[in-house]
């Protein structure tokens, strides 16, 4: 209404009283006793409409992301029910089986060429670590060549033994990380997640302490059995305990990985799945192992034939040729190294199946180890 000179109602001509409404408290009010009416100055109204607008509500917080490096409780997707799974009768359906499963890994491989580049660049850190390294202890001896060389690594042993020591560790320590990698992609893979570098390099990382528990274990053994290997008469025990560490480490990687779990709750996590499934140990272990070997063995004599045979040819024939000799011994480790650590996820992958179904028919076989066990 506009202004008046008095303070009447403008419709019964009564006096009109000041009164606050409690949802709008800031702004006075004119209200008429007599008639009920209720009066504004002019402007009040919008601002009445202002402030009887609701509140904005704040949006809801995001949902948080999902972390793609878990897939603890993930089905299997990429694999096979097995009416029926046949125990290995002898060695050679050992060794049968696991030369069947080396050729599912191989396609695998081909079709996924990323499961191999983490093992891929634990070679050439190994191999950096190793230069810097060697420069290093050159570096001390004042870049001394020929003779006053050796005249310094003569008196500079324990630096040279140091120097190993270090890059032993480092190479081990970052295999588990690399090889972690590993069964982070393989168990993407068959669980239909995205296989990802990057999203393994996470699942490793978040796991470095208990890698490096797991790298430190297996470094602690493997000393003591070397101890063993050394004394007279112990030879074969130290052989023993050097593979079964080898094997047991290979089972505990997955179960690390897959369930971020420390290195103590693994091996419990470890007896408690193979405990009562000791099948899925016998499924190709004896065949995988051996073609292994038998392949590494084969890429290292090669090394050595080409090194012999190109030795009295000079220098750069012989640096060429064992630089090409030596690559593609890095790629047949590599490719070793992928097929037991996919094994072994495998493996873990199978037995945990074996745990949550119902019945034998139910289980889920991972698809690389289902091909070796029809």
């Amino acid at each position: 209404m506009r202004p008046q000179a008095t303070n009447l109602c403008p419709t019964c001509n009564k006096p009109l009283t000041l009164f606050r409404h409690p949802k709008v408290p800031s702004i006075p009010l004119d209200s008429c006793p007599h008639c009920l009416g209720v009066w504004v100055d002019e402007g009040e109204l919008s601002e009445i409409h202002k402030a009887l607008q609701p509140a904005p509500q704040q949006a809801p917080p995001p949902p948080p992301a999902e972390d793609p490096t878990a897939t603890k409780d993930l089905p299997i997707v990429r694999g096979y029910h097995l009416s029926n799974v046949h125990h290995a009768r002898d060695w050679l359906d050992q060794i049968l089986r696991g030369l069947t499963f080396i050729v599912s890994a191989f396609r695998l491989l081909k079709e996924n060429p990323q499961f191999i580049l983490p093992i891929l660049l634990n070679i050439a850190l190994g191999f950096a670590l190793l230069v810097l390294l060697g420069l290093g202890v050159w570096a001390m001896s004042g870049f001394a060549v020929g003779i006053e060389l050796n005249r310094w690594l003569e008196t500079g042993q324990v630096l040279l033994i140091a120097a190993a020591v270090i890059w032993y560790l480092a190479t081990v320590t970052l295999g588990f990380f690399f090889k972690g990698a590993v069964v982070s992609m393989v168990d993407a893979y068959l669980k239909g997640r995205p296989v990802s570098l990057s999203i393994a390099f996470r699942d490793a990382l978040k796991n470095a302490d208990r890698l490096l528990a797991l790298a430190l274990f297996n470094i602690l053994i493997g000393w003591l059995s070397s101890m063993l290997s050394n004394r007279r008469g112990t030879l074969w025990l130290g052989d023993i305990i050097r593979t079964i560490t080898e094997v047991v480490t290979y089972l505990l990687l997955p179960i690390i990985i897959v369930e971020d779990t420390g290195l103590v709750a693994a091996v419990k996590r470890g007896i408690e799945l193979y405990r009562r499934h000791l099948l899925p140990i016998a499924a190709g272990e004896v065949g995988v192992r051996l073609v292994s070997n038998i392949l590494n063995f084969f890429a290292v004599t090669g090394v050595v034939f080409v090194v012999a045979l190109l030795a009295p040819f000079g220098i750069l024939p012989l640096a060429i040729g064992a630089s090409i000799s030596a690559i593609f011994a890095a790629i047949v480790w590599s490719v070793n190294a992928f097929i037991t650590t996919a094994y072994h996820t495998c493996l873990y992958l199978w037995a945990v199946e074996y745990e949550r179904a119902i019945a034998p028919e139910q289980v889920t076989v991972p698809a690389p180890l289902a091909a070796a066990l029809v």
